[in-house]
């Protein structure tokens, strides 16, 4: 027996979803404690849009194992470490990303330069 129990939730939505903090599509379902990222910990929330089929994913790095590859979700006062996103569509047709966002870009006065894995510029290395 495992030590946390563990489920398999949200097949369609978590088959789509990326974690923008790593780029690891691997979740993990620790049952009545919600949905982490498999890779570095970033936890996952899953709300109804309301009038659209799909839903919007919030992202909280407070969570977020330190790990090379990833970059956490700048934290401010108002809304912490915190990002989210809306995919649009059904498990049947498939999902695409609508709109994505970090709270700290809704903060006056508040920049910062994170995004999200799949928008970060990958450096590779030269060969020589």
């Amino acid at each position: 027996m495992a030590i946390v129990d563990t489920e398999e939730r949200y097949a369609g939505a978590f088959d789509t979803v990326k974690c923008p903090v790593c780029g690891s599509d691997e979740w993990t379902h620790l049952v009545y404690q919600g949905v982490f990222c498999a890779t570095c910990n970033t936890r996952c929330t899953l709300r109804e849009p309301s009038g659209d089929q799909g839903f919007i994913a919030e992202f909280d790095s407070q969570y977020t194992w330190s790990i090379e590859e990833a970059e956490p979700i700048p934290e401010t006062d108002e809304y912490g470490a915190l990002a989210s996103g809306k995919w649009l569509g059904t498990e049947s047709r498939g999902y695409d990303r609508y709109w994505f966002s970090a709270y700290e870009d809704h903060v006056d006065g508040h920049e910062s330069e994170w995004e999200p894995v799949w928008d970060r510029e990958t450096v590779t290395p030269e060969a020589d």
